[in-house]
Parts: C-alpha cells; structure tokens; sequence
C-alpha cells in the first residue's frame, strides 16, 4: 500500500513469509502484512534515522521483505494505538505457529524530509523458537488474522483471567523479556491464570491441562507426568530463589527444552480457550470458587476454530 502521513509501520530482523500469496493481507484490526517501506527508509533525511528503527538497514546486505502496517485511514477500534494493534497482531502469528519472529522498530510516516515521526526501537525476539527452517503461508495469515480478531473481542469483554493469561503469553512469545527466569515463571503464570488450580496446585493443573490437551501427543510423553514435574521441580525452585542456570546466559541445555515445551503447553491452552463460546468464557472468568473449580475439573477437550489444525511444535 502506498503510504501517506501518519500511517504507522513495524519493522522486523526477521518475518519469515513465503510470499507465494501478494501482499498485503490483513493480519487483525486495521493491521496489514505488507511489503518493507524501502523507500521511506532510502529517503529518510538524515539516513540515521533508518538505521535506528531497523538497526544495521544502510550497512546489511539483507533485508527482511515484509512488515505490519497500520494505515492511518482506517477507523482504529477505540482507544487503540498502532503500537496496541501491533502487539495483538504479532502474538497472534505466534499463536497461530511459533516461527521466528525477530521485532526491530517501529516509526509513523511524517511530512517532507521529516519522513520518520516517533520512532520506537524494540529489538525483541523469543526466548524460543522452534528448531528449523519454516515461513508463513497466505493461509497461516489469514489464520492469524481470526486469531487477532477474536484476541481483540475477548480482551475487551470482562474475562479478567484470560486477559491475565494473554498478557504474559503474549510478553514471552514476543521476547519482552531475556531472562529464561522470567519467561519460564510467566507462562506458568499464564496456565495458572487459564486453570485456577486449587491445592494440591502441581497436580491438579497438570491434570486439567492434560485433559484439556488429550487429543495431542505430547513430545515427552505424559503431559500430566512433565507437567507435575516441571511444576514441582523447575518452578517451585524458581519461585524460591533456587537458580538453574543464569539470568544472562543463552540457554542450550535441557531447561531451554523444559521452557519450549511449557510455551507450547500455554500456546494451545489459550488457543482451546479462544475456540471457546462466549457463555463459557464468560462462565469460567466469572465464576469463583467451588463451582469454578468444579468446571475447570469437568472442561471438556480442547476443540474449535482455532485449535483443531494445531500441534506441538516442539522436540
């Protein structure tokens, strides 16, 4: 799309997009898949300005090809910013598979020589991703784009739990966070939030999410068994200042499996709730108590919309 004043880009290191389907293609509310804005960034007076929302454009021979794109035209869904719009779109494309998304910055198109206004650097990847070499398809973003709407439609009804859960989904999947402590205690942040588990806490959260996911097959056998462990053994000791590897090392050991495993476990919990009707969504954010924790010990199995072509994408 050709750009005017005051739409609004996100730039990527990485995107990985097959491009067998023209771009653009929406990708959320009022949020595109399109083409790198070259010529802005070639235009840009001076040239810094290109290299600090996209480090390293004027002296890297390669150049990621696409970017999200928020036009300025369109009606925003209220009291949202491009910046908002961006952060539903880009967890949504992990949701939908957990490629390698490596986030630069992002910048509002201005007038005359003055073509970058409030520029933003992020430089965020995710602390995991999945080993090999894969891109999206046309039909992977169309998927996201369901996926971005309906992220949008459940964050503004009440369910105070789910949001809970998509938020710090959503801060580890993007890379917020580089400490491997933080983001493997924020996605069992995200289950707890999803599942409410009364005491014993390891075993019944590992017994409703290997219910809630029975129609998976789980990498490392039985979730309920890992998922136990990992709970008992990896975040209580966490959780109690007990470390197991540094906060500022790249993990390569089993722990970086332990955590790709666990991102998957929450990335298809809030998938199978997102695929939920809104009477239950709304049942299980509103009720409390001894009926919650009766329905969350009955909930059925993951189905729907959202999850039905899913799998793990883990070792």
């Amino acid at each position: 799309m050709p750009p005017s004043q005051r739409d609004s880009y996100l730039l990527f290191h990485d995107l990985p997009y097959d491009f067998e389907t023209d771009l653009p293609l929406s990708l959320g509310p009022q949020i595109y898949l399109d083409n790198t804005p070259k010529k802005i960034l070639d235009s840009v007076e001076p040239s810094a300005w290109a290299d600090y929302v996209l480090p390293g454009y004027n002296c890297i021979g390669g150049l990621n090809n696409c970017c999200l794109y928020c036009p300025a035209s369109d009606t925003r869904p209220l009291g949202l910013e491009p910046s908002d719009l961006f952060y539903l779109a880009v967890p949504a494309l992990r949701l939908r598979a957990p490629l390698n998304i490596h986030i630069a910055g992002q910048f509002e198109v201005g007038a005359g020589s003055d073509l970058i206004k409030n520029p933003i650097l992020y430089q965020l990847i995710s602390p995991w991703r999945p080993l090999g070499h894969f891109s999206y398809s046309g039909q992977d973003i169309n998927a996201a784009n369901e996926i971005a709407k309906r992220l949008l439609q459940v964050t503004q009804n009440n369910y105070k739990k789910f949001n809970s859960a998509a938020v710090l989904f959503g801060q580890v999947t993007c890379g917020h966070s580089k400490s491997f402590q933080m983001a493997y205690l924020a996605l069992f942040a995200t289950l707890e939030a999803l599942f409410t588990p009364g005491k014993p806490y390891a075993n019944v959260l590992s017994r409703r999410i290997a219910n809630f996911l029975s129609r998976f097959t789980f990498p490392a056998g039985s979730i309920e068994d890992w998922l136990r462990d990992e709970y008992t053994r990896g975040r209580s000791d966490l959780a109690h200042g007990v470390q197991t590897v540094t906060p500022w090392a790249r993990t390569r050991n089993h722990r970086a499996e332990a955590l790709g495993r666990l991102h998957e476990i929450a990335r298809l919990s809030i998938l199978g709730f997102l695929s939920l009707d809104e009477s239950k969504l709304s049942s299980l954010s509103n009720n409390t108590g001894t009926r919650l924790q009766h329905e969350l010990d009955n909930l059925s199995p993951a189905s729907g919309q959202f999850i039905n072509e899913q799998r793990f994408w883990c070792n």
